[in-house]
């Protein structure tokens, strides 16, 4: 079926950048499949986002994109389809995740102390979705576990009760910048639940899940004497490695009150494991915080991995810090934003893209070359930043390969390198019927589609064989054009 050119580029921009947030293995995450999160109680990944979670990997930059689409995603009992939460949906095990198991497999994990929680009431609390792009919304769900669940198995079904605390149609309503719905949180449910948000998009096969870690205070629990500081993540670390808890008042550092730990063994470096030496050291110094977590009694105990960092309300120790001062200074360097393919306009194409660099303060620039080896654009963040968003205009350029190279220069020691190569191809000439994956239910011989990891145009083959086009899947890509190890017995390269 030949479509019109204007409907297929309506169609072509969105799946490009879909195809390109699936290929990029590191932290690639397409800024235009960015939609939204729960801001407020802040989800899991918006905390991960605020720092507030630490080891949350790619989450952290894009907590508004844990999106759940019918491919290329876990499915609940191997049921792609568009039904609701309960009817279907990411796996059990990857709900958090949305079931984005290569992008957001952190966010699955699952224990009682893992993760920070919003201190809430029962009765009715204010749900905030906070938009990262516009899209229609069908309707917006609430949920969340049972009163006997467990906070140390991975969520599943069965970990919630699967009649929504608040089922509310959007009748497809343009999402603005922000929406929010009073939810009634039952008041037979106290201490640690984990609320469950679902958007259903009006436009496409997307629903949005985010999660929510709350501690519930019921009114039969008095109220809290600690005010939460913040927390302290694992992390494996190596011999020689010093952490220090560092904690401040209205003056400032209370360099007096500084505890620091060195770690002295392989063992003591296990990630789960200084953390709980670090708050047995600061809580027998006696110094006005307490390290650890809040057990069902109410008494706060050291914890092997997380340990949250405590002072009685009314103290005048308003913040803390962990400073890591480590004898092999690990040097990261991420892309994000990066498409494997731009169509030409106007002879120009225009990239987006973000340089994320850890271990050092880096001056990072970003440099194009094309196929002949020339350098066609470049631009140099200032230095300091580390998290530089680039805007590079490619003009007066060909179709063809190019690569972009990330340098990220320390004061001290190596550059840091990262390479992503791209494709540019030419504007299209309406000579195809889909962009590859798109609409795979209506490939049939003789349909047409374009590759974008290659901007070649294929044609299905003929029976039987065109039976093969439209067998495609994010872990069975044998059949897709151009690209898998048997695509040609489905294709034919036009």
């Amino acid at each position: 079926m030949i479509r019109n050119k204007q409907s297929r580029l309506f169609r072509k921009l969105p799946l490009v950048a879909a195809i390109g947030m699936a290929s990029l293995a590191s932290l690639a995450v397409q800024q235009a499949s960015a939609h939204g999160y729960i801001e407020s109680p802040k989800s899991r990944a918006y905390m991960c986002r605020t720092n507030v979670n630490d080891d949350c990997g790619n989450v952290t930059y894009e907590p508004q994109s844990v999106e759940y689409t019918i491919t290329g995603r876990t499915n609940y009992q191997g049921i792609a389809c568009k039904e609701d939460f309960t009817k279907c949906g990411p796996a059990d095990g990857n709900i958090a995740s949305g079931g984005m198991i290569d992008q957001f497999s952190e966010m699955d994990i699952q224990t009682a102390t893992r993760w920070a929680k919003n201190d809430i009431k029962p009765g009715l609390n204010t749900f905030t979705w906070h938009y990262k792009a516009k899209h229609p919304i069908a309707y917006q769900e609430f949920y969340i576990t049972k009163k006997d669940w467990n906070p140390n198995e991975k969520l599943t079904r069965e970990s919630f009760d699967l009649v929504p605390l608040l089922h509310k149609d959007m009748g497809n309503q343009m999402a603005e910048e922000r929406n929010s719905h009073d939810v009634m949180i039952p008041a037979d449910h106290t201490g640690y639940h984990v609320v469950l948000a679902t958007w259903r998009v009006g436009d496409t096969d997307a629903t949005f899940y985010q999660v929510i870690d709350v501690n519930i205070d019921g009114d039969e629990v008095a109220p809290s004497p600690w005010n939460n500081l913040g927390v302290v993540q694992p992390q494996a670390l190596e011999i020689g490695d010093k952490v220090i808890a560092r904690l401040f008042n209205a003056a400032g550092e209370m360099e007096d009150k500084n505890i620091s730990l060195t770690i002295a063994s392989d063992e003591q470096a296990k990630a789960n494991i200084w953390p709980h030496a670090l708050a047995e050291k600061v809580n027998a110094a006696n110094v006005g915080v307490v390290m650890g977590e809040l057990n069902t009694d109410g008494d706060i105990v050291p914890n092997f991995g997380k340990n949250s960092v405590f002072v009685k309300k009314g103290s005048d120790i308003l913040s803390f810090q962990l400073e890591k001062q480590l004898v092999n200074q690990p040097i990261e360097l991420n892309i994000t934003g990066m498409q494997p393919s731009y169509t030409l306009k106007d002879g120009a194409v225009d990239l987006h893209f973000n340089a994320i660099a850890k271990g050092s303060d880096f001056t990072i620039k970003a440099t194009v070359f094309n196929a002949k080896q020339e350098s066609v654009a470049h631009k140099q963040a200032a230095a300091g930043d580390n998290t530089p968003h680039f805007s590079l205009s490619l003009k007066d350029i060909e179709a063809g390969k190019f690569d972009l190279v990330v340098e990220a220069a320390p004061k001290k020691g190596a550059t840091k390198q990262e390479t992503v190569s791209f494709t540019v191809q030419a504007d299209s000439d309406g000579s195809y019927d889909f962009v590859f994956p798109e609409v795979l239910k209506e490939y049939k011989a003789g349909t047409t589609v374009l590759q974008p990891k290659d901007g070649n145009t294929y044609e299905c083959k003929i029976f039987p064989y065109s039976g093969y086009c439209s067998q495609w899947g994010a872990n069975a890509t044998g059949f897709e054009p151009g690209v898998g190890s048997n695509w040609q017995d489905a294709w034919i390269r036009k």
